[in-house]
């Protein structure tokens, strides 16, 4: 079945706006949502203390065509790392930054029946899952 464009990126906005809340509700603060480079894009970007979190969310309604957690592979994992490392050197202030972190935070099912699932520390700067 094929899911209008439109219909899809709203469906997106909402399991990123539930992403941000989780992280929020584990004192985070959200700097940055999409931050898009030659690289690669990156849903969020969120800070605590001396921590830096580079956050990728994934989306599934039904679980037809497998986990979500799958469709993060290592070539998505390098090209959120390329784009973290842009943001570390083009935005986030000198020494403002004591750690970065590379979470996947993944949805599954929509509106009242929506699961969220955070792995915090999914994978490494060279895109290696830990």
């Amino acid at each position: 079945m094929t899911v209008p464009p439109q219909k899809r990126r709203a469906a997106g906005i909402a399991a990123e706006n539930l992403a941000c809340r989780h992280l929020e509700g584990e004192g985070f603060h959200i700097e940055k949502r999409n931050h898009r480079t030659s690289a690669g894009e990156i849903d969020i970007v969120a800070r605590k203390d001396g921590l830096i979190v580079f956050a990728e969310v994934r989306l599934r309604e039904d679980e037809e065509f497998g986990n979500p957690e799958e469709t993060v592979n290592q070539g998505k994992r390098l090209r959120v790392a390329a784009a973290a490392r842009n943001y570390l050197t083009d935005e986030a202030s000198p020494g403002s930054w004591v750690e970065a972190r590379f979470d996947v935070i993944v949805i599954k099912g929509s509106g009242e029946n929506a699961r969220l699932q955070h792995y915090p520390a999914a994978f490494d700067a060279k895109g290696k899952v830990l």
